[in-house]
C-alpha cells in the first residue's frame, strides 16, 4: 500500500480471540456445562488468585472478621446472629485437627498466625 491511501487494514488483535469458546455438551446433558452467572457485586473479584492473595495478605482488622466462628443452635436463636469473631475467653467446640470433638476455652487469638 502506498502512503496516503486509506485502505482497510485488518485489526492487529482480533476481538473474538478474547471471548470464551462455548464448551461441548456431555452426552445426556440438557444444558451447557458452564453457564454465564451474573456477579453479585461488581467491585468484588471472582478470581481465585485474587481472593487467595486478599486472604493471605489481609490486615489485622480484616483477619478479625475472617477468623469468626459459627454459633451453636441455641445461641443463634437467642442472639439472631449466625457467627461472631473469636475473642479470648470464648467457650468453643474444636471441630478440626488432633483435638477435634472437645470443648475448650480460647486463651489467645493470634491474628498474624491465624490462631
Amino acid at each position: 500500500l502506498a502512503q496516503g491511501t486509506s485502505a482497510q487494514r485488518p485489526p492487529r488483535v482480533a476481538l473474538s480471540a478474547h471471548l470464551p469458546r462455548p464448551r461441548a455438551q456431555s452426552p445426556g446433558a440438557s444444558r451447557p456445562l458452564r453457564e454465564a452467572i451474573m456477579k453479585q457485586k461488581a467491585c468484588v473479584s471472582g478470581s481465585r488468585r485474587k481472593s487467595r492473595k486478599a486472604y493471605f495478605t489481609a490486615t489485622s482488622h480484616v483477619r478479625r472478621k475472617l477468623m469468626s466462628a459459627p454459633l451453636s443452635k441455641d445461641l443463634r436463636t437467642k442472639y439472631n446472629v449466625r457467627s461472631l469473631p473469636i475473642r479470648r475467653d470464648d467457650e468453643v467446640m474444636i471441630c478440626r485437627g488432633h483435638y477435634h470433638d472437645r470443648e475448650g476455652k480460647v486463651t489467645q487469638v493470634y491474628r498474624k498466625k491465624w490462631r
